[in-house]
């Protein structure tokens, strides 16, 4: 039980030190997951529901997460045209050019993290992360 504890405890600690280490470009790595979320969704868009589920947040905290986004035009919001109480966000051009400039150095950085003899392992550890969030 008591390794299962020091696992977490190192999982959390590893989440803080590692997105404070991707940051960059003005974005913290959780805006950066948010812009490459919605880089790779169907037409460019999310609902705000559906991104909050990428990301394991609730959707009133993805709302507050993107409001910052959208003031600084970087990410828009988009009305359903079928259901008035859905909201889409998308990314700005602007938005597009931030994401484009930090998913390079947000690759470097990962090359520079973990070396590439540990590939196996991130694979496994990966499936272990991805099972644990169903």
């Amino acid at each position: 039980m008591e390794k299962n504890l020091e696992f977490f405890f190192a999982l959390v600690k590893a989440n803080s030190v590692l997105a404070r280490r991707l940051s960059g470009h003005g974005l913290d790595f959780t805006d950066f997951m948010i812009l490459h979320h919605l880089n790779a969704a169907p037409e460019g868009k999310l609902r705000r529901v559906d991104l909050a589920d990428h990301l394991g947040l609730t959707a009133s905290g993805i709302t507050r997460m993107l409001l910052p986004l959208e003031k600084l035009g970087i990410v828009h919001r988009d009305l359903d045209t079928d259901d008035a109480r859905a909201r889409y966000a998308s990314l700005t051009p602007a938005g597009m050019n931030l994401l484009d400039e930090a998913t390079a150095t947000v690759h470097q950085k990962i090359e520079d993290i973990i070396p590439s003899d540990k590939n196996e392992k991130i694979t496994e550890l990966t499936e272990i992360l991805t099972s644990l969030t169903k």
